[in-house]
């Protein structure tokens, strides 16, 4: 299994009760521990290493930026390689977005887009728009701002006199589970929005600054793509209150369902704001984004109060980051793997739905869950997912709503990595599952 972090270790792990195996390297879509042993990737740790861990192209990115300008203060300069990633994520988006700015982190980002919501009212006039529309079920971050727009219990309950009260949580878009008995998909996503419009009447419209929605719901719930309909609603519900509409393609966008955006899988529904960061520059570096519709930036250069934006940070639009990210975005065009990601996603998507145990597959390309269906009630995501680890591969293990694990192995994973996955997979669920 490789050497563990030792006891002694002055590095606060995730968790204070866990050996942790070191890993020392990377081949493609494998982790190489101390030991010289290897674990597939199937999950990218969290959807991040989508070119798996030895790209040399974006290493030798990293590598040239930092020789050339490894930093520089947004206050007095721009960079290249943050402007070309701009123009390039910018281009990608068909007209809905005019401007980006790039972070740290996902949390960073998803509290940048909060803002920028904010700050787009009050520079229209519109001061009372303080309060945000969320889900239950989601998840968009860890610092306080974004666990306050999260509504993953888990991780809420400890900090729940921190959160802010400025959000209000409806029901998640989960038609597999929630729709009633004889509901169809379309009156099922009737529901849902006449639930969003009576919120929007209880709070009154005029204080809704922005909802805020995972087109595919990532970790708390598992690969849960919108419904039919719903993300169409949403927009025009948005429009006709005159509230921004915020995706959160942090996990589940940039090529992991199979296109740029996550929205373009969905109806081709623009919102006003995307947050975006773990397929950003494939872990490589950590780098984050927020993309701005024009009508926000309109409002900051000639609304009746308009300002510039009220928020910045240290490493905003860091040049080796942006470097990173751009040879990413390159080579995942480049090398045409978006087409990968489709036609290995249905590969994967029909090799998981023949597993014993398994109660749904669900999710887009490369960003799948299998929700388990335990003949003795007890859940197994947790040991199905120590048991992958043991026997040689990583999967993503939801949060407690599901018992359910997420694959979203890297965009260059071929069939017979696919095949050892399943495989893998396969063994640790009849392993769980068999009688004690």
């Amino acid at each position: 299994m490789g050497s563990a972090a030792p006891a002694s270790s002055a590095l606060l792990h995730r968790t204070l009760h866990k050996e942790y195996a070191e890993a020392v390297g990377g081949d493609g879509v494998y982790v190489i521990r101390s030991d010289g042993s290897r674990v597939l990737d199937g999950c990218c740790g969290a959807a991040v290493s989508c070119l798996g861990h030895s790209d040399k192209v974006v290493i030798d990115a990293i590598v040239k930026q930092a020789q050339k300008m490894p930093f520089v203060h947004g206050s007095f300069f721009t960079n290249g390689p943050a402007e070309q990633l701009a123009k390039l994520l910018v281009d990608s988006s068909d007209g809905a977005f005019s401007k980006a700015v790039f972070l740290s982190s996902g949390s960073e980002a998803v509290e940048t887009a909060l803002k920028l919501a904010r700050q787009h009212h009050l520079c229209n006039g519109q001061p009372q728009r303080w309060k945000y529309i969320a889900r239950e079920g989601s998840y968009h971050g860890n610092t306080i701002g974004a666990l306050s727009a999260s509504h993953n219990p888990q991780r809420r309950v400890p900090f729940a006199p921190l959160l802010s009260p400025a959000f209000r949580h409806v029901a998640p878009c989960f038609f597999s589970r929630d729709g009633s008995l004889g509901e169809d998909e379309e009156a099922y996503v009737e529901r849902l929005l006449a639930e969003y419009e009576k919120v929007f009447q209880q709070e009154g419209p005029e204080t809704i600054a922005a909802m805020i929605v995972e087109p595919v719901a990532g970790a708390t719930l598992g690969a849960v793509p919108a419904a039919e309909g719903y993300l169409s609603g949403l927009r025009q519900l948005c429009d006709r209150h005159g509230v921004l509409l915020i995706f959160d393609e942090v996990m589940c966008g940039l090529g992991r369902v199979g296109t740029t955006h996550a929205w373009q899988s969905l109806g081709d529904i623009k919102p006003d704001l995307q947050t975006i960061g773990k397929g950003l520059a494939a872990g490589y570096q950590p780098i984050s984004g927020v993309l701005i519709g024009p009508s926000i930036v309109e409002s900051m250069e000639h609304g009746e109060h308009g300002s510039p934006f009220i928020s910045a940070h240290t490493y905003q639009a860091h040049p080796i980051a942006c470097a990173a990210a751009l040879a990413t975005q390159h080579t995942i065009a480049s090398r045409h793997l978006l087409d990968n990601v489709q036609e290995m996603g249905i590969l994967l998507r029909q090799s998981l739905s023949r597993l014993p145990h398994v109660r749904e597959v669900r999710g887009i390309g490369l960003f799948l869950a299998v929700e388990f269906a335990s003949q003795t009630g007890k859940p197994m995501a947790s040991s199905v997912a120590q048991a992958c680890l043991e026997g040689g591969a990583a999967v993503y293990l939801c949060a407690s709503l599901v018992d359910a694990v997420m694959l979203a192995p890297p965009f260059i994973i071929a069939n017979e990595e696919v095949e050892e996955l399943v495989a893998i997979l396969e063994r640790a669920i009849v392993a769980v599952a068999a009688p004690a």
